[in-house]
């Protein structure tokens, strides 16, 4: 690890999550999708904004950084599809407009779960990497809070940065500690 992680990196990592998480999705809150079409195309914009504004606080931070981007959008294409196309989960219900926040927690917990195992293939090589596993489902899961309130206030905006902000915070915190934490000796 060629760069210290801290508070700074904390900061960092934040602010990346919040920005790669509003980017691209701001261009859906048009009229011509219903709501859970936008949902289902926002999630895959923060997949790509996230992917790319984490891999580019992580140059340099450790040896396999490289691998971020790909392993990342593969887990949100993966996650996103699998809760979208099972029937059972809320993305394709037609029940009602906007799914319940229960459902929503349940169904990015699934999706979080997805990208961590895919991001933790680059993190095992710390001692503290198993952290990854856990936070990564959780800071999602919450992180549907803040989508759930902008989505309620109409504003795509709102829902973006306040997604980001809790994920990025959750997550920036664990990455520091897998980051600081020694390596794994073979």
């Amino acid at each position: 690890m060629s760069k210290k992680v801290g508070r700074s990196f904390w900061w960092l990592w934040l602010i990346a999550n919040v920005i790669g998480n509003m980017l691209l999705s701001s261009f859906v809150w048009e009229d011509p999708y219903d709501l859970r079409s936008r949902i289902f195309l926002n999630e895959i914009l923060h997949g790509v904004g996230i992917s790319i504004a984490q891999s580019l606080v992580l140059r340099d931070r450790f040896a396999k950084e490289g691998w971020w981007l790909p392993l990342t959008l593969w887990g949100w294409i993966l996650g996103l599809a699998i809760v979208f196309f099972l029937p059972t989960l809320s993305l394709r219900s037609h029940a009602q407009n906007m799914p319940s926040l229960s459902i929503l927690m349940i169904d990015f917990a699934i999706i979080g779960t997805i990208v961590g195992i895919c991001q933790w293939q680059l993190l095992k090589s710390f001692r503290a990497a198993g952290v990854w596993l856990i936070s990564s489902p959780i800071a999602l899961s919450l992180s549907t809070f803040g989508l759930y309130l902008g989505y309620m206030a109409k504003s795509t905006i709102l829902a973006s940065a306040l997604q980001g902000a809790i994920y990025g915070a959750i997550t920036g915190f664990t990455a520091i500690k897998v980051l600081r934490s020694p390596k794994v000796r073979k």
